[in-house]
């Protein structure tokens, strides 16, 4: 926090932190619980009890550039951003733009739409944007970039998407196993590569809105074997078998190959918790997506079979200490935060709303989990 902020605080008497909010978030009507600063956090633009006017805020922002973007204390923040005035579609755009997300989907994009994959599919070409990838961990609170893998996708952009998601849980997976940068970027790489044979999957199988035929499942299953393909010859045997046995399963009732045990490598098992999480919390036309402590259940259950269950502990473990504290909007509209995940019911956390303290139900759930967009 810069020192301008710093005295902006220390001046009300309060160590609150401030939050970056784009103004177009602000709507006429809008009665201030609290101040609102210009985007640098320095400048008070209107106080406390005042009522939002969309010309005058325009005024007033005039007078400091052309920089879009607000400072309001997070209170402000998760108020705004839970109002039935902020669509959650406003929301994730606000976030993904905020976390750098867009870009980085947009430029996947456009490689995995290019067939002249001896041009662009090589390891040092891929450098920059597997770094750029990595530094996202670095700078972003875990919750933060989850809440940008957590939200729905589009059809048509599954693939992209999906391969993003899956490097950045494999580069988060790496940092709470204590591994190096030098690992962390492999496992990124391989998480962003793993899903490239999907390229030669005709479109009207892989984009399929409902559940695949039998024959058009065989197909599919064939996607591995097309990514190491791909990539044999250009990348290490650690990114190439991440690929090739993502889907593999310890007690040999995976594919392609049907190996067991030893014959799955690390990155590989790493690749295929990280591909399963974003598998659960997407939608598709034929399926819902999945509230992240629910899919949480579910890897404890063992539901998904053949996974190493060391890995899936200590993914279990860091992703219940992250969403610990956290704010949640509850089925009944209200806000709360999460207390206790227990290991053993992830799906039932223990959620302070104001003063009543109990476990979720069928009746009283969380709805949805809120990030905040700081660093």
């Amino acid at each position: 926090m810069d020192r301008e902020k710093e005295r902006v605080e220390t001046h009300r008497g309060k160590n609150r932190r401030l939050q970056t909010l784009p103004a177009e978030f602000l709507w006429d009507g809008l009665v201030l619980k609290d101040d609102i600063f210009n985007h640098t956090g320095a400048v008070l633009l209107l106080p406390k009890g005042e009522t939002i006017t969309r010309s005058r805020l325009e005024k007033l922002m005039g007078f400091y550039g052309n920089n879009r973007n607000i400072m309001v204390y997070e209170e402000t923040y998760l108020e705004i951003m839970t109002d039935e005035h902020t669509s959650p579609e406003a929301r994730q755009k606000m976030m993904e733009n905020h976390v750098g997300y867009t870009r980085l989907h947009q430029s996947i994009g456009g490689l995995f739409e290019r067939r002249d994959y001896d041009v662009w599919l090589d390891s040092e070409k891929l450098a920059p944007l597997i770094r750029e990838v990595a530094s996202k961990l670095e700078n972003f609170d875990p919750v933060t970039i989850l809440s940008c893998i957590n939200f729905p996708r589009p059809m048509d952009e599954g693939l992209q998407r999906h391969s993003l998601n899956v490097a950045l849980l494999n580069g988060m997976q790496a940092e709470w196993l204590a591994l190096g940068q030098e690992d962390v970027n492999t496992l990124v790489l391989a998480g962003l590569l793993h899903d490239i044979g999907k390229t030669m999957i005709p479109e009207e199988i892989l984009n399929a809105p409902r559940r695949l035929t039998d024959e058009e499942l065989a197909v599919m299953r064939n996607h591995p074997v097309y990514s190491d393909e791909l990539l044999a010859g250009k990348f290490d045997d650690h990114v190439r078998m991440a690929a090739r046995h993502h889907h593999e399963k310890l007690d040999g009732t995976g594919y392609p190959d049907g190996v067991s045990g030893d014959e799955v490598g690390f990155c590989a098992r790493i690749t295929a918790i990280s591909d399963i999480y974003d598998a659960m919390v997407s939608a598709r036309s034929y399926k819902g997506a999945r509230l992240p402590l629910d899919v949480f259940d579910m890897f404890y259950r063992d539901e998904f079979g053949g996974l190493d269950r060391g890995l899936v502990i200590t993914f279990l473990k860091n992703m219940r200490e992250r969403y610990t504290n956290r704010q949640v909007v509850m089925s009944n509209g209200r806000r709360g935060e999460i207390l206790y995940i227990p290991p053993n019911d992830a799906e039932h956390p223990i959620i302070r709303q104001e003063d009543d303290v109990r476990q979720t139900d069928e009746d009283w759930y969380c709805r949805e989990i809120l990030p905040l967009a700081g660093a």
